[in-house]
């Protein structure tokens, strides 16, 4: 059975691509201490989104993404989260604050800033959709309604 967002996908064509190559990195996995590089997921739609455990509008935020990453296809679109923590007060702290909220969605740890300045971003949170050669399809703030993100991804799967 086909559902809203589906349909609304499937009729709207109009994503503008970008030819900014989206920056290349190496992160820890707070999940599992493994190393995930960006580049290993060329050919796939990939999310990111980066924020910080002190962010009233990340904790806003996050319980969509936590709902979102469990409901994906994995062979086409990967997700990844990006604790920011040169802008964390304790980055210590983050473990237990995916915890004590259950979050299961992959966490990574930016090295202080490096990931988060070298896709320029200013604010948290904030989502980058990268299309499947390596560039940036959008970025998005938490100004724009996370449904906007998802169609956005629904036409570059499409």
């Amino acid at each position: 059975m086909e559902n809203h967002f589906t349909i609304r996908i499937a009729r709207r064509r109009d994503l503008t691509v970008s030819s900014e190559q989206a920056p290349d990195f190496c992160l820890t996995s707070l999940n599992d201490a493994s190393k995930v590089c960006l580049s290993d997921y060329r050919g796939k739609v990939v999310l990111l989104s980066f924020w910080v455990t002190w962010c009233p509008s990340c904790q806003q935020d996050l319980p969509q993404k936590e709902i979102f990453a469990r409901s994906l296809d994995a062979d086409a679109f990967a997700f990844f989260t990006i604790n920011v923590t040169g802008r964390e007060a304790d980055p210590s702290e983050v473990p237990a604050f995916i915890r004590k909220n259950g979050y299961r969605f992959p966490v990574l740890k930016d090295e202080g800033r490096r990931t988060y300045d070298a896709y320029g971003i200013t604010s948290v949170p904030t989502s980058v959709l990268i299309d499947r050669e390596g560039r940036i399809a959008g970025r998005y703030d938490e100004h724009t309604p996370f449904v906007r993100v998802i169609e956005a991804i629904g036409r570059l799967l499409g």
